[in-house]
């Protein structure tokens, strides 16, 4: 009789980051804190960056996308009908 393979239990590792309506990017859960990989340009300054508590990441988060929205007339969602 053939056995069925066993996978390890299923465990979250990674956390979607949302700023407001956005979802602005990923943090993987790693040892020593939360790597943090962007979904839009304003947060590819941090993109790949080792944060020590998801409080840290959004933090850092949030200011570069504040600063990228104000930097920017019109829509920061769609850059293209800003102009």
């Amino acid at each position: 009789m053939s056995r069925s393979p066993t996978y390890p239990p299923l465990r979250s590792d990674v956390t979607l980051i949302e700023l407001g309506d956005d979802a602005v990017g990923l943090a993987l859960r790693e040892r020593s804190g939360y790597r943090f990989f962007a979904a839009v340009p304003a947060l590819l300054v941090i993109d790949s960056q080792l944060f020590a508590s998801l409080k840290a990441l959004r933090q850092a988060a949030a200011e570069r996308h504040d600063a990228g929205r104000r930097g920017r007339p019109g829509s920061a969602r769609h850059p293209a009908l800003a102009a």
